[in-house]
């Protein structure tokens, strides 16, 4: 057949495809054959086009049939009137709209979609999309609010995204994908797209992992001209490797250069800039703060109770790098975690959430949560130099995640921190799974319970991955409880690369009352890690094998064991040839002696005669006392450590806030006895926390307790100046008993004391107090002191 002869036959069969495709109408009134657009899209077949008349549309639209067009009247007139007047309502229900898995070739064009729950569009694995003049707003998701994009092909050109909410990430758009797909998102350059004021526990308006290729973005409006990965993240996972390109053209919104503040009974609409005119919502607050690595700002809590039912505050509250989130002190500000009332049960429910952050700051607050069993204070993805103080984090339930969880805590810093009254089937207190390096002092952490039972392994209540070094100083590990009969309570393990040995320092630290039925405390490496443990005592313990497993180049020094198990110190046999242990114990009081310690056969055990084998005589008392397990006045561990504590790497005082050394010789344990309250402006060892900073010593007291202050130094433009500065004590039930002034011109540090006495001159009653250190009249922290008669 001639070649002419063919190509007559083909066109006339295109002719007669292009005819049998379908253009069906749909009309809410009434005045066409569909009134539904469900029922259209059910009746279509592959290239028909499905026009819709202006009206709501209360559906939930899902597209099973590839090569199909969903248009408005905006495609016929180019009018953008009919894009506010054709409306998908998702009811809150379910999606407005779906693309099922590898359906290819959808058009959609011209609708307003809103009241999505579950993501107001979603595109499934191997679908392809264009998106063409369409607004998404006020939808709200796990992940991705406004898109999520799950593995799909997509094409968006004049699409404005605004007023969505995710609470996991991606609150505008969110794009993941499952193993063995990927993303491919593309931007049209002419026919821009908007995306603004979206919301998010992480990637506020956009989040993306796993594209084919660079991403550019270009943007009519985005939230900020300039964008972190607070407003727009990006990871490489799977092997991939692309740029997120942004390109922006406006913004929303200036991100305020000053600090901001919060009130229980502030307003969104107020500009924060002052007590008088602060936000209501946290979230807002530190989404509308500037970053500003030159001069960190700090979203001021003001007092008063912050949950979602009394003020619509927003879960998670994601922080930002270069942010300080700073309450008013325990006692003071107090935020309750709720869960979303959309929000399925299997969700984790979280109070902070950050995600590839650095230099973040939360401090001087209580957390709680309330109506779940599966909550969490902090989670952290990838954190660089957290710190985090002045926490009160109680009556959580986290049975999904740990009270503090974090994949990567690098440079970490965890000061004062409270963690109490935990009751878990999976978690616990802290998990970093990742990597830790830094210091964690002067904390609680106690009253937990795991109930969980399991033939594999349970989880500890507190398990840290260390990577390089830490240091654990001043802190208190008690009445923690397993369940499980072949686990332990508290672990400090390592991620271990050859090239590196892990150095953990454990100093004037009180471990006791704990329940772990194998080993009741953990601590291991590989590659022969150094372990220092100074000053700490380990009493009261309970489990069937040992108290504490070392490995490694392990030094213990002026130490105490006195514990309820067959040993008090096992050294953990290692499988690997070359990894061997050398434990040295000198000037410790070690119940059995070298008889309560298990050797492994690759280990070597120096036990000195400067050790001895008694009864520490504990001063006593009930579990409420802080002090039980300081010593009596009978004690053989007093003036029994070492004479040469050089090189201890000691903090000047001890758990109590006394001086660690007294009568030119130091004590086994983590009390020194008899001694006096330790107050050293100039001491090198303590790190210097940003300012302001509060603290007390001794504590507890009997007399009175040293008060050291630091203030805010008077920078950035002034922006900050102190003019006045003052510690105001409160007892238990939130009275006021006393008022001291400080100098607010002064800079750096500055000393006063109390002396247990109110207003008045008279003494007050032993209890819990509370010191709240107020700048300019705000609270800007607070301490708790135990007054004792």
């Amino acid at each position: 057949m001639p070649r002419a002869i063919w190509i007559t036959l083909l066109c006339w069969v295109l002719s007669l495809s292009s005819l049998s495709s379908i253009t069906r109408i749909v009309d809410i009134t009434g005045g066409d054959q569909y009134t539904s657009i469900q029922t259209a899209i059910n009746a279509s077949s592959p290239g028909d086009t499905v026009l819709v008349y202006p009206g709501r549309y209360f559906e939930n639209v899902i597209i099973s049939t590839s090569n199909l067009s969903l248009l408005s009247l905006e495609s016929t007139t180019q009018n953008m009137a009919y894009v506010d007047s054709t409306i998908i309502d998702g009811s809150n229900s379910s999606q407005c709209l779906m693309i099922n898995p590898n359906i290819q070739n959808i058009s959609i064009r011209g609708f307003s979609l809103t009241k999505g729950k579950g993501a107001c569009t979603a595109l499934l694995e191997g679908s392809i999309t264009t998106i063409t003049n369409c607004k998404l707003f006020d939808n709200w998701s796990g992940n991705g609010g406004g898109i999520h994009i799950a593995g799909a092909t997509v094409h968006l050109s004049g699409v404005s995204i605004f007023n969505n909410y995710a609470y996991n990430m991606g609150g505008g758009i969110y794009a993941n994908s499952p193993t063995g797909y990927v993303n491919n998102i593309s931007f049209d350059p002419s026919n821009r797209c908007s995306i603004y004021n979206n919301r998010a526990g992480a990637g506020q308006d956009f989040f993306i992992q796993n594209a084919t290729s660079d991403v550019t973005m270009y943007l009519d409006t985005f939230s900020v001209l300039n964008p972190s990965n607070y407003h727009a993240m990006f990871m490489n996972y799977y092997g991939t490797n692309y740029q997120l390109i942004m390109d922006i053209q406006n913004a929303y919104q200036t991100e305020i250069d000053h600090d901001l503040y919060v009130s229980p009974d502030g307003d969104d609409s107020n500009d924060g800039l002052s007590p008088e005119t602060a936000l209501k919502t946290i979230h807002t607050a530190i989404y509308r703060i500037a970053s500003d690595s030159l001069c960190q700002r700090t979203v001021h809590i003001l007092p008063g109770t912050y949950s979602r039912s009394v003020n619509q505050q927003i879960f998670p509250i994601a922080l930002k790098s270069w942010v300080k989130v700073v309450g008013s002190g325990i006692g003071n500000t107090e935020i309750i975690l709720e869960p979303h009332p959309q929000l399925s049960s299997d969700w984790s429910v979280i109070l902070f959430l950050t995600s590839n952050q650095a230099n973040v700051t939360v401090s001087g607050m209580s957390m709680t949560s309330v109506n779940t069993d599966n909550s969490c204070a902090i989670l952290g993805r990838k954190e660089y130099n957290l710190h985090l103080s002045d926490l009160h984090m109680y009556d959580f339930s986290p049975n999904s995640l740990a009270v503090l969880q974090f994949s990567y805590a690098i440079n970490s810093n965890w000061d004062g921190l409270i963690v109490e009254n935990i009751e878990t089937s999976r978690w616990g207190f802290v998990y970093v799974d990742g990597c830790f390096n830094g210091t964690i002092q002067n904390s609680t952490f106690r009253n937990g319970t795991s109930t969980l039972v399991t033939t594999a392994w349970a989880y500890p209540l507190i398990s840290i991955t260390v990577d390089g070094n830490i240091n654990i100083d001043n802190c208190t590990f008690s009445n923690l409880v397993m369940y499980d009969d072949d686990t332990h309570a508290v672990q400090f393990g390592s991620v271990q690369y050859p090239q590196q040995s892990n150095s953990f320092h454990i100093s004037n630290c009180l471990l006791n009352d704990i329940v772990g039925y194998d080993t009741t405390i953990f601590f291991y490496s590989g590659n022969n890690p150094s372990m220092h443990i100074t000053n700490c005592t380990f009493a009261g313990n309970t489990g069937n094998t040992y108290t504490l497993m070392v490995n490694g180049n392990v030094n213990v020094t002026n130490s105490i064991f006195f514990n309820n198990t067959p040993y008090q110190i096992k050294v953990n046999p290692m499988a690997n040839s070359g990894e061997t242990t050398t434990l040295t114990i000198d000037y410790s009081c070690l119940l059995g002696g070298i008889a309560g310690i298990q050797q492994a056969s690759s280990s070597t055990v120096t036990y000195l005669g400067t050790n001895i084998n008694t009864n520490p005589l504990f001063l006593g008392g009930d579990e409420f006392d802080p002090l039980r397990y300081s010593l009596s006045l009978s004690s053989p561990c007093i003036n029994s450590g070492t004479p040469d504590t050089t090189g201890l790497g000691l903090l000047p005082y001890d758990l109590a806030g006394n001086l660690r050394i007294w009568n030119d010789r130091i004590d086994m344990g983590c009390y020194e006895y008899g001694s006096e309250p330790w107050v050293d402006s100039d001491d090198p060892v303590v790190p210097e926390l940003p300012a302001p900073k509060l603290a007390a010593y001794p504590n507890p007291f009997t007399v009175f307790t040293n008060l050291k202050v630091v203030l805010p130094s008077n920078q950035c433009n002034d922006k900050t100046r102190v003019t006045s500065a003052s510690i105001e004590i409160y007892n238990i039930k939130g009275q006021k008993v006393r008022s001291i002034t400080l100098d607010p011109g002064k800079a750096g540090e500055q000393f006063s004391y109390w002396d247990g006495r109110d207003e008045a001159g008279r003494q007050c009653s032993s209890g819990i107090y509370l010191l709240n250190l107020k700048v300019n009249g705000i609270g800007a922290l607070s301490k708790k002191v135990t007054l004792v008669r």
